[in-house]
């Protein structure tokens, strides 16, 4: 549950950062990829992290480099631009989902008590 909780956390986070930084026409187009971007990362990130001892640090770094690559190629930006908002979308979320963490019992549904 806290996978799916990561996830939700990223794409509320980095989708709106990915926005700021395209005017209204290209803002759609944007949305989409970055939301594209993210669908494919986000998961071979987990399996990384679930599969493998590499450093999370530096994973992190290549998401940056992989997503500023999408946004290059796929919304014709500059490479500075597409590492600037690859940059800090990812670091905003880099740093709440490394810090906000949920219980699983949390979305549990509770039981009814009857008081006979």
């Amino acid at each position: 549950m806290e996978l799916a909780f990561n996830l939700l956390i990223t794409v509320l986070l980095e989708l709106p950062i990915v926005g700021f930084f395209f005017r209204r026409k290209k803002r759609k187009n944007a949305y989409l990829i970055a939301l594209l971007a993210n669908i494919i990362t986000w998961p071979v990130v987990n399996i990384i992290k679930l599969n493998s001892d590499f450093n999370l640090d530096i994973v992190a770094v290549g998401v940056v480099a992989a997503e500023a690559f999408i946004y290059y190629y796929f919304l014709d930006t500059g490479w500075k631009k597409a590492l600037l908002i690859s940059f800090f979308a990812n670091l905003l979320s880099y740093i709440v989902t490394k810090f906000v963490h949920i219980s699983p019992d949390y979305f549990q549904k509770k039981q009814e008590i009857f008081i006979q």
